[in-house]
């Protein structure tokens, strides 16, 4: 079985292939605006250096938000498309579950968060980390003031530490700094998503019969935009 991996919620583009034998290739490249002119060509090149076609793909893994309202446009409407001409299994993930699955073996509280700007964070909770990292997951996926966060983590503090990962971690490392728990952050390269792990997940879940119909495969942007949220303040 051969899966690709796409992600295309932040500035940064991750394209990524998976094997039963591991990840073939991968690009992570900063598009920043430039997802819809570079993904098709960043697609084609990494197919072209792996010796593989489109044809001979089995499955599709996007993640499917939080992030950029337009990214994620982008990369879902690739992928649905892909899905749909070529009749393959598609699976969407979402971006902290790919977060928290950078992490590796830990038993720690897994906190990924996803700078939403104006002091608020995307973040969900997993309690370690698993293969299956949706199974360790136990809250949804939310957007909350980083303020919040913190008191919300504060109340947990005796269970254990928490280790957090995510571009918030850079956005945030002075709220990171002043917290009274314990908290450990990762090295950067774990703080963006790879097209690998993308893919590896998806593979790991396509495998396990868990695709779905390309038009079962929507965004979850969590909040509205921002030209819609000053709409109504200004309109309301």
């Amino acid at each position: 079985m051969l899966v690709m991996g796409i992600d295309s919620s932040s500035e940064i583009g991750a394209f990524g292939l998976v094997n039963k034998e591991g990840i073939v290739g991968e690009i992570n490249l900063h598009l920043a605006n430039r997802h819809s002119e570079e993904m098709l060509t960043n697609i084609d090149f990494l197919l072209k250096q792996t010796g593989y076609s489109i044809k001979d793909l089995n499955g599709i893994c996007i993640t499917n938000g939080p992030g950029s309202f337009t990214g994620l446009r982008i990369g879902l409407s690739t992928a649905r498309t892909f899905a749909q001409v070529l009749d393959l299994p598609i699976i969407g993930i979402s971006c902290l579950d790919v977060l928290a699955y950078n992490i590796g073996l830990s038993e720690e509280w897994i906190i990924p968060i996803i700078d939403a700007r104006r002091e608020r964070v995307y973040t969900a909770v997993y309690q370690g980390w698993a293969q299956d990292i949706v199974s360790r997951k136990i809250s949804c996926d939310r957007a909350v003031e980083i303020d919040t966060l913190f008191e919300e983590l504060e109340n947990r503090a005796p269970q254990g530490n928490f280790v957090f990962v995510g571009d918030g971690c850079t956005v945030y490392q002075e709220f990171i700094k002043k917290s009274r728990i314990n908290i450990r952050t990762t090295t950067m390269d774990r703080n963006i998503i790879h097209g690998g792990v993308v893919a590896e997940l998806g593979y790991y879940y396509l495998e396990r019969g868990k695709g779905r119909n390309y038009l079962e495969i929507l965004p979850n942007y969590l909040k509205k935009p921002q030209a819609e949220i000053n709409w109504l303040k200004n309109n309301g």
